[in-house]
């Protein structure tokens, strides 16, 4: 009797219009959906290979250690492709720094040229499948008792001595043989454009994820069936029970989830980026006064000039031509610098570590009252299975710390911080004293530092006291006579992909929410039918 039930509920439903309708409209925006974020997949991929060549570039052209700071940069998540995420909110790499820990991601979000054509409007299949499966769930059960109810026929069945949990089962199985056959062609449609598309690799485990994501998204639509039934079972008329489920509908799908984050930002506090900026500034100062403190006991130099010195952030320094007293110096100087970068960075990492705290307690928030709503629920799950969710972007920033320390060992292993290859690719062997220097940079004119200082002095054009050091080229005192540093021994980042367990791990909380709501809604929804009129 059930298997009847549904096969007329089904056969009723598949030839009605709004059957045809709700089919056509998957037909359409699917395929719009996922063609624009393949493209946009495509656009990260090509960005990711851009960044990542430059980032490879940049390691094999420097001369000393002190340039070396490694870049890493994130591939694109393929599932982002059915659910964005944070994917396109957050930047695609991370430099390693001596003095800072990483925070956020940084880089660009698009390779476009023009900004005005990067913010065109594009929504993703998780997007629509919010909308568009509460939506069809609703039309096909809004009105699966009332209209009976109306037309006298509920009435004859019940005459019939059907037992209500039968009919009731039997309805249920049909609105949901209805509509799953169109959840079955949005994923499978979506499969094949991945496949069509040629450039885009899926591997098992993203195959598996995008499994995982199916049977969310029936699980969700299930719900809303339920909800549908229930509301059906609790008024007498089908214009009341479908006014009533464009209402929920639209507070749920729509007003719980937008407002969720707006309420999480406006009553859960979090520290303001300029306020850790201004921090961050503060412990540099101090830092930065404490070394030059710890640097002005060290040993002077006997001529304080450089053929060549280029420096920069975090402690970058490239010198040639100095004289052997100031390539120690600056060895010393370094030795003590470097390690104090170090604890400065462990230092700011607290008011660091406390702004991330108080985002993710505001997006935690923003979490727990979008759980309100199926549909907030849903979109939480999706992009924990996709990989775009912010506990994605969590661990690989974890990762990137922990890359850091590694980086740092190394440096500490090989003993750089106190080693004159960290801001100079000239050997300690050709290190010269100034007299020498002198001497050769002016070919023989001056034989001693003091001799050239004595005629310099007499000078009144201040050209011609440097051009006499131009007489003769010193070979090794610019950069192109030493060749690219070797770093193949460095250690790698290695990025770890999202896992079929991890999306299970990741989205079991939230199922089970989902799967407690879908019984709690047909629980209500039986006992509701079960004291149902039918007169």
């Amino acid at each position: 009797m059930i298997f009847q039930i549904a096969r007329k509920e089904f056969l009723n439903n598949l030839l009605s219009a709004r059957f045809i309708i709700g089919f056509l409209l998957c037909l359409i925006l699917i395929p719009f959906s996922i063609l624009l974020n393949i493209d946009g997949y495509r656009e990260q991929t090509r960005l990711y290979q851009l960044s990542r060549d430059a980032a490879e570039k940049s390691e094999k052209e420097i001369r000393v250690y002190s340039a070396l700071r490694p870049t890493v940069v994130f591939p694109p998540e393929p599932l982002s492709i059915f659910n964005k995420g944070l994917s396109g909110q957050m930047g695609n790499q991370v430099r390693i720094r001596l003095g800072e820990k990483p925070l956020l991601p940084e880089g660009r979000l698009a390779t476009r040229d023009n900004p005005f054509l990067a913010a065109f409007f594009s929504v993703d299949f998780v997007d629509i499948a919010v909308i568009i499966f509460s939506l069809l769930a609703l039309l096909f059960s809004y009105d699966a008792l009332s209209r009976e109810k109306e037309d006298g026929t509920l009435r004859q069945q019940m005459a019939n001595a059907l037992g209500r949990p039968k009919l009731l089962a039997g309805k249920v199985a049909g609105i949901i043989l209805t509509l799953l056959p169109v959840l079955i062609f949005c994923f499978l449609l979506g499969a094949v454009l991945i496949l069509a598309s040629g450039h885009i690799a899926f591997s098992s485990g993203d195959w598996g994820r995008l499994a995982l994501l199916a049977v969310i998204s029936l699980v969700y639509l299930i719900l809303f069936v339920f909800l549908g039934l229930l509301i059906s079972a609790r008024t007498k008329s089908s214009v009341t029970s479908l006014v009533v489920c464009l209402f929920l509908w639209v507070f749920l799908v729509f007003i719980v989830p937008n407002m969720s984050s707006y309420l999480a930002e406006s009553f859960v506090g979090a520290p303001s980026r300029d306020a850790l900026t201004l921090a961050l500034r503060d412990l540099n100062k101090t830092a930065g006064k404490r070394i030059e403190d710890a640097s002005k006991n060290l040993p002077g130099t006997d001529w304080e000039m450089s053929w060549y010195m280029n420096s920069g952030e975090d402690g970058y320094a490239e010198m040639y031509g100095c004289s052997a007293s100031f390539f120690e110096r600056e060895r010393q100087r370094k030795a003590i610098a470097e390690p104090m970068r170090l604890d400065n960075a462990d230092a700011k990492w607290g008011p660091q570590k406390a702004y991330l705290d108080g985002l993710a307690r505001q997006a935690m928030a923003a979490d727990r009252l979008a759980c309100l709503s199926p549909a907030g629920i849903f979109r939480i799950a999706a992009s924990a299975v996709c990989g775009t969710d912010r506990r994605a972007y969590e661990k690989k920033m974890d990762d990137v710390r922990r890359y850091r320390e590694t980086f740092i060992r190394y440096l500490q292993g090989k003993s750089l911080f106190s080693s004159f290859a960290y801001f100079t690719p000239v050997p300690p062997s050709e290190f010269k004293p100034a007299d020498h220097l002198v001497s050769a940079r002016t070919g023989g004119r001056f034989k001693t530092l003091a001799e050239y200082d004595a005629w310099a002095e007499k000078q009144s054009d201040f050209r011609a006291r440097w051009q006499v050091l131009w007489t003769v080229a010193v070979p090794g005192e610019k950069p192109e006579d030493h060749p690219f540093l070797v770093v193949s021994d460095l250690p790698r980042f290695s990025h770890r992909s999202a896992s079929l367990t991890g999306g299970f791990e990741g989205t079991a909380l939230f199922n089970g929410f989902l799967l407690f709501e879908s019984v709690f809604l047909f629980a209500l929804g039986y006992v509701s039918f079960l004291r149902y009129d039918v007169r």
